[in-house]
C-alpha cells in the first residue's frame, strides 16, 4: 500500500470520527450521568452494544461469567491482523466516574467506528471491541483472559484519562490480602482476663505494616481497611478482619513483600494469643503494564500529528494498578494516559468526576479515539 493511499485512509478515519463526534459525546455523557458499579453496568454495556450493532458489528454478550461483558467484531475469527479496542465502563461508589471510564469506553467505541469506515477497503483483518466490566473491583479482564478472549491479538489498545499525556507509563503490580484474627469473647469489664482480643491482634498488625513501610522500595504501596472490628464496646472482640492491597512495580519485590505481610500477621497473632488466617489471592494478581514499543511509537506519532505532545514513561511515582497489565502479558498492548484537565486533579475524586465530562475531557475523548483508530489502521495495513 502506497504512502498516499495510507494517508488518504487516515483522513477518512479522522473525518468519520469528526462526523460521529456529537453521537460519541452523547454516549460519553450518558455513561457519566448513569454511573454503575462493577458487574452492574447494564446501561453502559447495553448502550455500547446497541451502537456497535447498529454499525454492523457482531455482538457476543455475557462472556467469562459476567453479564455486562461483551465482544463486538467485524471480520472473521481467523482473520489477521486482529486488533481490539478495550472498553471500561464501571464507576466508583458515591463519586461516579471519578476515574473517567466513560471516556475510556467512548474513545474505544469511536476508534472502532472510525476504523470501520475504511475496513471494507482493507484486504484482511479483524476489529474487535472488548467490553471489560469491573476494573475497579473484581478486575473483569482476568476471567476474560482466562477464557481466551484476548488470545491471538496483534494489538489490544485503550486510553486512560489523566492529568498528563503519557504514551507509556508503568503500573504497580497488585495482590489482595485478607487477614482474619480469631480470639475469645468475654465481658470487657467483668472478666477481661478470660478473653483473647482479636482487635488487639489486628491493631498490632496495622502497626507492623506501618513499620514495614519504612523498609520497602519507593514504588511499594501497602494499604488496607478494617472490615470487621468487633460487635460491641463491652465485649472483647473474638473476630476481626481486614482487607489489604500490596503493590509494587517489581513482581519479585511483590512476592517478597507478601511473605513480610504474612509475618506481620503471624507475629500479631502470636503476641495476643489469637489464631490468624491469611488469604493471599495469587490467582488474581495484577501485573505491571508491559507497553508494546512498536504500538507506543505509532500512537505517539499520531498523537503529535493531532496536535498533542506526549511523553514516554517520564513519571515513575504516583502510580496505580490496572488489569490491563495482565492483558499486556498475553497480547501486544498500549494503555496511554491523556490529560483531561488543565491542572493536577487527583483521580478517584469528585474533582476528576467533573473533569471527565468537561469540555476538555470530551475533546480528549475524541482525540484519543482518533489516535487509537489510526494506530489500529497501521497494524491492519502493515
Amino acid at each position: 500500500m502506497t504512502k498516499a493511499t495510507k494517508e488518504d485512509l487516515y483522513k477518512q478515519v479522522i473525518n468519520k470520527i469528526d462526523e460521529l463526534e456529537p453521537e460519541l459525546i452523547e454516549v460519553c455523557k450518558f455513561i457519566h450521568q448513569n454511573p454503575e458499579l462493577g458487574l452492574q453496568e447494564y446501561k453502559a454495556s447495553g448502550l455500547l452494544c446497541d451502537v456497535l450493532k447498529k454499525n454492523g458489528f457482531k455482538i457476543k454478550k455475557g462472556l467469562a461469567g459476567m453479564e455486562t461483558s461483551f465482544v463486538a467484531t467485524i471480520g472473521h475469527s481467523k482473520d489477521k491482523p486482529a486488533i481490539a479496542f478495550v472498553c471500561e465502563y464501571d464507576a466508583l461508589p458515591d463519586i461516579g466516574h471519578g476515574c473517567g471510564h466513560n471516556i475510556i469506553a467512548t474513545s474505544s467505541l469511536g476508534a472502532a467506528l472510525g476504523l470501520k469506515e475504511v475496513f471494507s477497503k482493507l484486504k484482511c483483518g479483524k476489529i474487535s471491541v472488548i467490553g471489560t466490566p469491573a476494573e475497579e473491583t473484581t478486575n473483569g479482564k482476568l476471567p476474560m483472559i482466562k477464557a481466551g478472549i484476548f488470545d491471538n491479538l496483534d494489538a489490544a489498545m485503550m486510553i486512560h484519562p489523566s492529568n498528563h499525556n503519557y504514551v507509556t507509563r508503568k503500573a504497580l503490580g497488585l495482590v489482595q490480602v485478607d487477614i482474619e484474627f480469631f480470639g475469645k469473647p468475654a465481658h470487657a469489664a467483668a472478666s477481661p482476663d478470660q478473653g483473647v482480643n482479636a482487635l488487639d491482634a489486628l491493631i498490632l498488625f496495622f502497626n507492623g505494616i506501618a513499620l514495614l513501610r519504612q523498609q520497602v522500595p519507593d514504588d511499594v504501596r501497602i494499604h488496607g481497611i478494617i472490615t470487621d472490628g468487633g460487635k460491641a464496646r463491652n465485649i472483647i472482640p473474638e473476630y476481626t478482619r481486614a482487607e489489604f492491597l500490596v503493590r509494587s512495580v517489581s513482581q519479585r519485590t511483590l512476592f517478597a513483600l507478601l511473605e513480610k505481610v504474612k509475618a506481620c500477621a503471624d507475629g500479631a497473632a502470636l503476641s495476643t494469643g489469637c489464631t490468624v488466617k491469611v488469604e493471599i489471592y495469587k490467582d488474581k494478581i495484577l501485573y505491571d503494564m508491559n507497553s508494546d514499543d512498536k504500538l507506543a511509537k505509532l500512537f505517539y506519532k499520531h498523537l503529535e500529528n493531532l496536535g498533542v505532545k506526549g511523553e514516554f514513561n517520564k513519571e515513575t511515582t504516583h502510580l496505580g494498578s490496572t488489569d490491563m497489565g495482565n492483558v499486556s502479558q498475553v497480547a501486544p498492548s498500549i494503555h496511554p494516559y491523556l490529560s483531561i484537565t488543565d491542572k493536577d486533579v487527583p483521580s478517584h475524586s469528585s474533582y476528576f468526576t467533573k473533569a471527565a465530562i468537561s469540555e476538555k475531557g470530551l475533546k480528549t475523548m475524541i482525540t484519543g479515539a482518533k489516535a487509537l483508530a489510526l494506530t489500529g489502521l497501521d497494524v491492519l495495513v502493515g
